[in-house]
């Protein structure tokens, strides 16, 4: 994950999308233990790197036996971004699906599955911060939190 973020990070300071508006990220994640609420946090740590404005509320839902969380996220600037982790049976391979638009293109990344796959280590994911109990604030609310005091 950590190329994956410098490489689009790389992009965005070269101005070669513009200025970020939208992500969608995917993660399939076939191990067992992980936490997809804390996996989740950590995409939104990643999402808000590349965002140009802060996050201004934050929505999520976990399914009722925790192999799916999803994250949405608006941004003080009016971006937006769609953030799901998926846990999948343990014969299949880790994958992730990026989306990201921004406003003078757009960057797409589906990790490659197969033989020639080039990936073979898992995607590592740090949860910096205390994104996890904010998300889980968000799941048992059903109600998106506000992220900003309201002026």
């Amino acid at each position: 994950m950590e190329s994956l973020q410098k490489s689009v990070q790389s992009v965005i300071n070269d101005g070669r999308i513009g200025s970020p508006v939208f992500v969608r990220c995917m993660l399939q994640s076939p191990h067992a233990d992980e936490d997809t609420v804390r996996a989740n946090a950590a995409l939104v740590n990643v999402t808000n790197a590349w965002m140009p404005s802060s996050p201004e509320q934050i929505y999520a839902q976990q399914s009722q036996d925790g192999t799916q969380s999803t994250t949405m996220i608006k941004y003080a600037g009016g971006q937006t971004a769609l953030l799901s982790v998926n846990r999948v049976a343990a014969n299949q391979e880790e994958s992730i699906d990026l989306a990201l638009v921004g406003n003078k293109g757009a960057i797409y990344h589906e990790t490659p599955r197969g033989q020639y796959r080039m990936m073979r280590a898992s995607i590592q994911l740090d949860d910096e911060g205390n994104l996890s109990d904010l998300i889980g604030q968000a799941i048992a609310s059903g109600a998106p939190v506000n992220l900003r005091s309201e002026e």
